[in-house]
């Protein structure tokens, strides 16, 4: 009796210390990894969990600047033909306007 009363206290004691998993640390580690890859890398992001991260900067695609025939600096969405191109890349709450130049 004696034997089985001290089996029940260790129980209990063991479950008040506040003991977690070590394969619940391993989990909970991988997946912040995870969770913080994608939100510093939001182009890596599928488009599914962007919408579900709280806060996840929002990820656009990219820009292409290049000059035209009068040499002036042209930003667009869409690659030009037969011209050579810079890509941006950018996120949305980034201004994405040149400077004017005075």
């Amino acid at each position: 009796m004696q034997q089985e009363h001290s089996c029940k206290n260790w129980k209990r004691a063991r479950r008040q210390s506040g003991a977690v998993p070590i394969w619940l640390l391993i989990v909970l580690g991988i997946l912040s990894g995870v969770l913080l890859y994608w939100y510093a890398t939001p182009q890596e992001t599928p488009s599914w969990v962007r919408d579900w991260l709280p806060g996840m900067p929002e990820y656009t695609g990219p820009l292409y600047q290049w000059r035209d025939d009068q040499g002036q600096v042209q930003i667009t969405d869409k690659p030009p033909r037969g011209q050579p191109y810079d890509v941006i890349q950018y996120r949305s709450n980034t201004n994405v306007m040149p400077a004017q130049e005075r």
